[in-house]
């Protein structure tokens, strides 16, 4: 009986038709659509379906998968240079945007330097400057008077 009713065949032919592959079609569309309309995070359902810390997995195999195709591309273009790598119309595109670009970080430069945070930074870098040339720094101090070196520098640097 096993051998001629329940054969590969017989259940392929019931599995594997017109009217199965349509219901499954329909279920699989009912499960996404629940899937994509509930509040759990994608972390919280595939916890539900088994897999337990599956969003590190997923993002463990992702960065992994990531940096094989960087790798191949790098191995593959490292003896070309950049303007071989970039397409013209991204060459033309970077180099429309250089004086926007220059003036943006001009700006960001000039207020970092005239924040508090950028002139104890300048500060710092001076005393690091200064460190070991004791005698320079007195000797320029004379000449400026009482004001702090800084306050002359910061002006000029800005």
């Amino acid at each position: 009986m096993v051998d001629h009713l329940i054969t590969t065949g017989s259940i392929q032919s019931k599995v594997i038709n017109d009217v199965s592959i349509q219901n499954m079609k329909i279920f699989v569309q009912a499960e996404v659509k629940k899937a994509l309309s509930t509040q759990k995070s994608t972390a919280q359902l595939l916890d539900q379906l088994g897999m337990k810390n599956s969003s590190f997995t997923l993002e463990q195999r992702l960065q992994t998968f990531i940096l094989g195709k960087y790798e191949i591309w790098s191995e593959e273009n490292m003896s070309k240079s950049l303007k071989d790598i970039v397409p013209p119309h991204l060459q033309q595109k970077a180099l429309d945007s250089i004086p926007d670009l220059s003036h943006f970080i001009v700006k960001k430069g000039k207020e970092y330097f005239d924040s508090a945070e950028g002139k104890r930074h300048l500060e710092d870098m001076l005393d690091d400057f200064f460190k070991e040339r004791g005698k320079l720094i007195n000797l320029i101090q004379l000449f400026i008077g009482n004001e702090k070196l800084i306050d002359k520098i910061q002006p000029e640097i800005i």
